[in-house]
């Protein structure tokens, strides 16, 4: 998307002092602040698998704060969000490591890690049959799981049981029931369908194109909304404004800095635990719902209420738990990611992140935001957003002494023009909210999240090679609308969906 750089944004030791203090709970430095102009000494590495704490140095988890709405750019977000987030990358990212069931993805958000990809290249009509009920066009599934088969039913993935395209939707309790929460929204698009009207396969596809649209219409207007700034939004989404991607050509792949460091937010929003029940009952370690293989069928004590992770911040009753801010510190489970083919070896994402942004040669944040006030193919954003990108320097004062060595090596990298995207995006937002609101993704991440978004989904709305961009929205908006008219009632809101679909199914019983 960007021109790639031509040197290595961080240095070995820099990459490990980076990843090793982005970790809440592990043994921080404590010698005199450092002033942004002193190059950082090497640091220890640390083992972290050992030294990490039980529970994050974070305490949220054990006493929520007041979810009390104030604004629509200090809002906290509820937990759930973050792994609508993981959803979307599992469906537009392709897995690296093809052992555990890896499938070709496509850069459009069309939910083939659902409805699989027959290779015919159409992003709505592509499905592959075996997932539905022969009969009835239903996805095989079961009341809070997917459906599973014997291990080695799945190429490529010998211990494999979970019956769905995308192995990786299996790896993580919460995502797991995400996938199963969509295949319900297409079996009740399939239960309104006439089944007298047409063949079983033109009724799979209506209902994949039904789910397809009310998905979009979920990031567009109830996820997208508590990511980005209201006016990036309104730019991209009703003024439809150019970025780098417009409708002249159809759009293919999605760029490098999107799913190496911008997109890639959601691991500072992890929380270090989570209760799934609307009551402050158990409560799970992050370790504990990140799944791994054999991929076993869902625990019950995992079944999730999804008010305490999807809910409207107006009403108080049961548990509300909102997602960490986006800032530089991962909590500590995240210093011990399972290796696919190994659990024991723990690797650490930060340092995961970082060093996939250096292989493929991202230019530095300063680099990109140059190009953008710059190059032509920005001018009409760069014009629009004009005050906002004269002042574009990242706030690197440390909040507390425990931080102070990461802010300054932050600080040598900024004055050095070679900061990460990914470590700018997680930091941006304090450029961007004079309240030191760190619940949204500042101006630049946001732009490139929501240009790749809004490709990727209007993308599956094309039919001609010369359809605008409002001819596309125009397609979603009515396709959304059809969609509603279908199942007789509007979801806005991953909470509407979770609630029709639990209404819908204590009806059935």
């Amino acid at each position: 998307m960007f021109p790639a750089s031509e040197q290595a944004l961080l240095s070995p030791v820099e990459l490990t002092t980076l990843a090793t203090l982005m970790l809440p709970g592990l043994p921080q430095n404590h010698s005199p602040p450092k002033t942004p102009e002193q190059v950082p000494p090497v640091l220890p590495v640390t083992s972290v698998a050992q030294e990490a704490p039980e529970d994050d140095a974070d305490p949220t988890y054990l006493d929520e704060p007041d979810y009390t709405p104030n604004n629509a750019n200090t809002l906290p977000i509820p937990a759930g969000y973050t792994y609508i987030c993981q959803f979307i990358a599992h469906d537009l990212i392709a897995d690296s490591h093809f052992h555990i069931g890896g499938r070709q993805t496509s850069a459009l958000l069309n939910l083939d890690s659902m409805y699989g990809n027959n290779g015919s290249g159409d992003p709505i009509r592509s499905i592959e049959a075996h997932y539905f009920e022969l009969e009835s066009g239903r996805f095989l599934t079961q009341q809070h799981d997917v459906h599973r088969v014997a291990p080695g039913t799945i190429d490529n993935a010998p211990w494999a049981t979970a019956w769905i395209p995308e192995q990786r939707n299996d790896e993580n309790a919460i995502v797991l029931q995400l996938h199963s929460v969509f295949q319900k929204l297409h079996n009740a698009f399939i239960n309104t369908l006439s089944s007298d009207q047409t063949e079983i396969t033109e009724r799979i596809i209506t209902a994949r194109r039904y789910t397809v649209a009310v998905f979009h219409h979920i990031v567009i207007n109830d996820l997208l909304p508590k990511l980005v700034p209201d006016d990036c939004h309104d730019y991209f989404f009703a003024k439809l404004g150019p970025f780098y991607y417009d409708a002249s050509q159809p759009y293919t792949q999605v760029p490098a800095e999107f799913k190496l460091a911008s997109f890639r937010f959601g691991h500072s929003m992890l929380r270090p635990r989570y209760h799934l029940k609307t009551e402050h009952s158990q409560s799970f370690a992050l370790d504990d719902i990140m799944r791994r293989p054999p991929f076993e069928p869902l625990d019950d004590k995992h079944i999730i209420d999804w008010p305490a992770l999807f809910f409207d911040p107006l009403e108080n009753d049961g548990l509300q738990q909102i997602a960490s801010p986006i800032d530089l510190f991962i909590t500590s489970d995240m210093a011990t990611v399972p290796h696919p083919t190994n659990p024991r070896a723990g690797r650490n994402i930060a340092q995961l992140n970082l060093l996939a942004g250096i292989k493929l040669g991202l230019s530095s944040a300063e680099s990109i935001l140059r190009e953008i006030t710059t190059s032509p193919r920005f001018k009409t954003f760069a014009g629009h957003f004009e005050q906002r990108l004269n002042r574009r320097r990242l706030k690197v004062t440390s909040p507390g002494q425990e931080t102070d060595f990461i802010y300054a090596l932050l600080a040598v990298l900024q004055e050095q023009q070679r900061t990460p995207l990914w470590l700018y995006t997680l930091q941006e937002n304090l450029t961007d909210y004079p309240d030191n609101n760190q619940f949204k993704l500042g101006l630049i991440a946001s732009a490139i999240n929501c240009d790749v978004l809004r490709s990727a989904m209007f993308e599956c709305y094309r039919i001609s090679e010369q359809d605008s961009q409002s001819q596309l929205a125009d397609k979603l908006t009515t396709t959304i609308h059809q969609a509603f008219a279908c199942l007789g009632k509007s979801l806005h809101t991953m909470a509407d969906i979770t609630t029709f679909l639990t209404t819908r199914s204590q009806s059935d019983e």
